[in-house]
Formats: structure tokens, sequence, C-alpha cells
């Protein structure tokens, strides 16, 4: 049996005496499996016979390192007290995963930092599968350069780095890494350094580089097949140009100016919440043939240029501009222009501010008609007051094999703000906007409106619907909070809208 002596000699891990004592119950929790015949495992209990102990330590090495990649280097070390066999093993592990979060400092002497060293110490691994290494104190950050290359020089294929802000890192160059996944004040590097790279990901980094500028081509990132890159700032203009990317998502990069996109094998293309509105410097190209899956939740600028997208399959956007009273023409123009190009989408979701002035020029709106042809799925996010209804009928017109359509409204208190910003809105009769609308719900069979209110205009638009919709199976109506509570007023505007003509015999309108 294992003496007092010999645990505390295990426990101090660090030279001089100037040991770590560890939680060792953490990793018996984490590691040792429970089997039905082992009640408990406790540190100095009398060893369990055989048959009935240590059946982690049968496992192949391999098996033990993928468990360990689950958990804290910390914790990896800490089940060297486990077994004889067990006493190394953690020198060899191919995950690391450093953290100062899960240290103190005491007397003055950082124990993280002379963790890290030691751990890297005694190595013994020739390649680094995965290396994470997360820094909240900056005086922490002191051995930076020294630990990331020597994660460089043990070819490691993914690296993980959280660190603080306030000191600007510059990526070292890395030929093996195939997942770089950063947040901080960073510099990365001009030329080709991660010729390895499949996966890049940038998280809360503040740039550092020269005129806020970041080129990500096939010459500096030749395997480059997703980038994410979520609230960085110093971000101005983002050059993408890569042969083999697949994936791109661009987050709250609230300095950007200009993007600019060139992927032939581009699936999934996702801007949101990055350019700033009133600006009119701003610059968007975008070249994706292969684009299947396209999301833009952003204001769209007088210089935009997408290609056709022959691929699409989804679509979401925001249709936001720098609405500006003269510049109506111009902000109809870009609306129908934009849409044009999410013609071949099968699945369109659209948050349309810009649809309550489009009523305002009827001679632009007749250019949009029947060129949503693929469209079979429409989810709206409006409001459905009088000079909406124009916008809405527009778009529907344009989708002529519509079968799913679902309207979600604009909370009350949102709708006054947008209004606020979105000025000389004019009044319509909305029932004669509806009255050439036959042919585009021929096909519609599926009708779900969110937050109904109940609202004159949003009756009448239910009231089109069931008329007009010849193949229509189910209309759903789920009431608004104010209207829901009122179980009078409800039930009052359930009986009107099933006295409604129905042009489909199979329709069926619920109001759970």
């Amino acid at each position: 049996m294992m003496g007092g002596d010999d645990i505390m000699e295990r426990f101090m891990f660090l030279d001089g005496g100037q040991g770590i004592i560890l939680d060792f119950d953490k990793v018996m929790q984490t590691m040792v499996a429970s089997e039905s015949n082992v009640q408990e495992l406790e540190l100095g209990k009398k060893k369990k016979s055989q048959e009935e102990a240590d059946r982690i330590s049968c496992l192949h090495d391999a098996i033990i390192y993928h468990i360990f990649s689950f958990v804290s280097t910390i914790d990896v070390v800490q089940t060297s007290i486990l077994a004889r066999r067990w006493r190394h093993l953690w020198t060899s592990v191919p995950t690391l995963d450093f953290d100062d979060d899960e240290f103190s400092i005491a007397n003055g002497e950082d124990e993280f930092v002379h963790f890290v060293n030691k751990v890297q110490s005694c190595y013994k691994a020739q390649q680094i599968q995965r290396y994470h290494l997360s820094i909240k104190q900056a005086r922490n950050s002191n051995f930076l350069e020294t630990w990331v290359r020597f994660a460089v020089e043990h070819n490691v294929q993914e690296l993980y780095l959280d660190l603080p802000h306030g000191r600007p890192f510059e990526v070292s160059f890395c030929q093996s890494v195939r997942v770089l996944k950063l947040h901080g004040d960073l510099k990365l590097p001009a030329s080709g350094c991660f010729s390895s790279l499949e996966h890049l990901s940038l998280l809360g980094v503040q740039l550092t580089n020269d005129n806020g500028i970041l080129d990500v081509t096939s010459e500096h990132y030749p395997l480059l097949r997703s980038c994410s890159l979520k609230s960085c700032m110093g971000l101005n203009c983002l050059n993408i140009n890569c042969s083999l990317l697949e994936h791109l998502d661009v987050e709250n990069c609230f300095d950007l100016d200009q993007l600019h996109v060139s992927a032939g094998k581009l699936r999934f293309l996702s801007v949101q919440s990055s350019f700033t509105y009133g600006i009119d410097t701003g610059w968007v190209e975008i070249a994706a043939p292969s684009l299947q899956t396209f999301e833009w939740l952003d204001y769209i600028t007088d210089n935009f240029s997408i290609g056709n997208f022959t691929c699409l399959k989804s679509a979401h956007t925001s249709l936001v501009f720098h609405y500006h009273p003269e510049k109506k023409e111009s902000y109809m123009k870009n609306a129908r222009k934009f849409l044009h190009h999410l013609a071949c989408a099968e699945t369109l979701h659209v948050e349309m501010p810009c649809l309550w002035g489009l009523h305002s020029n009827k001679e632009l709106l007749e250019g949009l008609s029947t060129k949503l042809f693929n469209l079979k799925h429409l989810t709206l996010l409006v409001s459905l007051d009088d000079h909406v209804l124009r916008g809405v009928s527009c778009l529907i017109r344009s989708c002529s094999n519509l079968e799913i359509l679902h309207i979600h409204t604009i909370d009350e208190h949102i709708q006054e703000e947008l209004n606020n910003s979105f000025p000389d809105l004019s009044h319509f009769d909305q029932r004669e906007s509806w009255s050439y609308q036959r042919r585009p719900l021929d096909h519609l069979s599926e009708a779900k409106i969110y937050g109904f209110r109940g609202k004159e205009h949003e009756i009448e638009f239910m009231q089109f619907l069931l008329e007009h919709a010849i193949t229509l199976k189910r209309m759903i109506i789920l009431f608004s909070g104010q209207v829901f509570v009122d179980q009078v007023m409800k039930t009052q505007m359930a009986e009107k809208l099933m006295k409604f003509t129905k042009a489909s015999p199979d329709a069926v309108v619920s109001c759970p």
C-alpha cells in the first residue's frame, strides 16, 4: 500500500518542493468508470481485488489519450496518482489544455506559469494534436511567445489561443496547423505561413494590421475551407479569395467598410451587423457561383454587386438600406436588384422594413413579378399595417410556386421606432392592392401567422388568403400575448375568421 510520503512525493509537481496540491477527487470522478461493482473511489482506501479495480488502465493508450482530450491538462497530470502505469502517461498526451482560471496566485509566485513550463519541459510526444491556451491575467502572458513556439515546434494540428487584450501578439508561422481559433489582440502575418490551414476562426479579435486590411487568399491559405470572423475590431477591409473556401461567416465586425469575396466553391455565406448605418462609402462584391445558403442581415450599400447564385437553396435577409427620402428611387432599385439575385432560392426569410416604402414606386415593383420562380417557403418579418401590404403583395406575387407562407409581425414598440426611421410612407387602399393577386396563390397550402393582434388590416389579409388560396390546407393563427390572455377577444376574432369564404374546400383554420 502506498505510504503518505509516496503520495506527497507525487503531489509535489514543481521543482524545489514548491508543489501544487492537486484536486484528485475531481480526476477520480472524471476518469474512472462507475461500474456497478465499484461503489466508490477514495485515496488511501484499501485496493479492490484485481478483477474489480482499475479497468481503465487495461485500455490501449490511444483510448486513454482520447479520454484525456476531454479534460484540461491539470486534470490529466493529476491522474499520475492513480497507478504506476499512469505516472508518466500524461507526458505523451496529444492534447494540451492550459487555462489560468484554474490557478490562483499565491505568495507572489504564479502557479500557472510554473505549471505550463514544467509540463512542456517534460513533454515527450513528437506531435501535438490540439494545443489550447487561455490566459485571462496579463501577467501570465510573459511566456506567450515561448509557449506558442513550443506548440509550433511540435507540429501542432489544432491551435486555440484565448489571450488578454492590451498586448498585441503576432501569430507565428506554422505550416502544420489545420485549425486555428484566436481571441485577443492579434497581428496576422502578411504572407503564407499557414499552408495546411483548413479552418480559421477569429472571435473578439482586435486586429493590429496596418490600414485594417485582412487578406485571406489562396496564396496565404491554400487549403482553407471555412472562415469565421465574429466581433472583430479594427477590420475595415476584408478580402476573401480562396479557391477551396466553402463556409464564410462575418458577424458584428463593426468597423467593416469593404467586403470582397471571390470563392468558386463557397456554399455558405453569412454577413450580420457589420456595416455602419449612414456610411455611403461601403463597398460589397460577392462572386460565389456555388453558393447554397446566403444570410445577409446587414445594410445594403449603393455599391453592392453580387453574381448569380444559380445553386442557391436558402436565403435570409433583412433588406436594410441607408434610407433617405431623396434616395427613394435608388432604394427601390437596390431592393429589386437584391431580390433578383435570390431568384433560385427555394426557402426565403425576409425581414422587411424596406417594404414599408415599396408601394410608392409601382414601376419598379412591376419588374419584380414572377422572378422568384423556385421559391416554395417564404417567411416574412413585417408589420401588417396598410402601408406594408403592397410591398408584401408584390413579393408574394413574384413567388408563383409558393407553398408555405409564414408571417411574424413586428412588436408595436419596435414598429414605432422603425416608423420614425423610415418617414414619408403614404397610405393606400389595401383591398385594391390585393384585387389582382390571385394566380400566385394557386399552390399555397400552408399559412401561419405569428403575433396576430386582430387589427383591421391583419384580418383583411387573412381574408384575402382564404379567398384566393385555392389549394390551402391549413391556416394557423398564433395570437400576440395581449390578445392570447383575453379569451373573449380571442374567441370573437376566431369566430370572425371562421366565417370568411374559403377558396379551398380543404382549408382548416386553427387558433391554438
